[in-house]
């Protein structure tokens, strides 16, 4: 997967930016604040339709302006496409091949942008809910139909948590009880499958990093009589009581914590940063790879200036893996010398001022 061509209209302060990338390394270099991880963050919308960094569209739109677009061209083997977002203070618009896309999983799977940023970092000692959206943006990449059986199950919570509130009777409840636990079970199996398939592969990269000195796994709680819709039945019954006094459900996937752990040890109680970072860097590795081995194709990967997060072994470790893998990367630093150090004197460098890119 490569993409080919990138036009990015009015987004932040990207005003009017054309870009030609490298089939396989791009760095983005400037000082800070002059408009880099907007580009990443552009490239990020175009596959995921969401931003990483806010949930506001006026956030995405230049300053004076009513509107943004964004609009690139990927190549998938003998495939193209041209995918183009219109960004409104209101909604966004996508089409695809120039037709107008009715759902988000629709397109999920066009492109798959993989970004590691040093904020990810943060997520390893942040709440529940960050730790559960990193695990399900991953899913999200690898199986486009998650997104369908997330939002069925957001639906039923919200209905669910409006009859709690005003006190429905249990013969109004009922029905919906039963919906949260059909559609939470899926949800619970979808994680517990996922982070199966990832777990030898975030140990194989842990390993390499830190040279087989620790051993890391990503838990997930798992239902205490091995079947998640049975295990919900009963926690709602436990918990009617206080749910029906808090107004809130308290049982199922919106609630559930997945954990870090670096040699049997939660890394948000006791992790050191060093090792936060090894983490979210095999995360992303063993993501990688997984998605090559699935869809048979190489995600674009976005790192945002995370070299200056990394030490020599870790930043060895993750240009190592890149050249191995050969799919398209998109660089941010403040330091271009430092990346041609590190072998990657043939990568196209774009210099960022004030918004606008130079291609050297």
């Amino acid at each position: 997967m490569v993409i080919t061509s990138l036009n990015f209209i009015a987004f932040r302060n990207l005003t009017a930016t054309k870009c030609t990338p490298a089939a396989d390394f791009n760095v983005l270099w400037g000082q800070n604040a002059q408009g880099k991880t907007n580009f990443l963050e552009a490239v990020y919308l175009l596959g995921f339709l969401k931003s990483f960094r806010t949930q506001r569209n006026e956030d995405l739109i230049s300053s004076g302006e009513t509107h943004s677009r964004l609009q690139g061209n990927i190549a998938s083997g003998p495939l193209s496409h041209h995918i183009e977002l219109m960004i409104e203070p209101q909604q966004k618009r996508v089409q695809l091949d120039t037709k107008k896309v009715r759902k988000a999983s629709d397109i999920l799977g066009i492109l798959r942008p993989v970004l590691f940023s040093p904020d990810e970092v943060n997520l390893v000692k942040g709440s529940p809910s960050g730790r559960r959206d990193f695990l399900d943006r991953a899913l999200l990449q690898a199986d486009p139909t998650y997104l369908e059986r997330v939002q069925d199950y957001l639906r039923t919570l919200r209905q669910r948590n409006r009859l709690l509130r005003n006190g429905a009777a249990d013969s109004e409840l009922s029905p919906w009880n039963e919906a949260l636990i059909t559609n939470g079970a899926r949800i619970h199996k979808d994680r517990c499958r996922f982070i199966e398939q990832l777990q030898p592969r975030i140990q194989h990269a842990y390993a390499r990093i830190t040279e087989v000195q620790e051993e890391a796994r990503l838990n997930y709680p798992k239902s205490e009589i091995e079947n998640p819709a049975e295990d919900m039945r009963c926690a709602l019954h436990r918990l009617a009581r206080e749910e029906r006094r808090l107004g809130q459900t308290l049982v199922g996937p919106h609630r559930e914590d997945p954990q870090f752990l670096v040699n049997g040890q939660n890394l948000r109680a006791f992790g050191s940063q060093g090792q936060q970072r090894c983490f979210i860097l095999a995360f992303k590795a063993a993501q990688i790879e997984h998605l090559e081995q699935t869809t048979g194709d190489s995600p674009v990967l976005l790192l945002d200036d995370i070299t200056s997060e990394l030490d020599s072994q870790r930043k060895s470790y993750l240009f190592d893996f890149l050249r191995e893998r050969r799919g398209q990367v998109f660089l941010t630093t403040t330091d271009a010398d430092s990346l041609r150090r590190e072998g990657l004197a043939q990568a196209r460098f774009f210099h960022v001022k004030k918004g606008q890119l130079h291609d050297e």
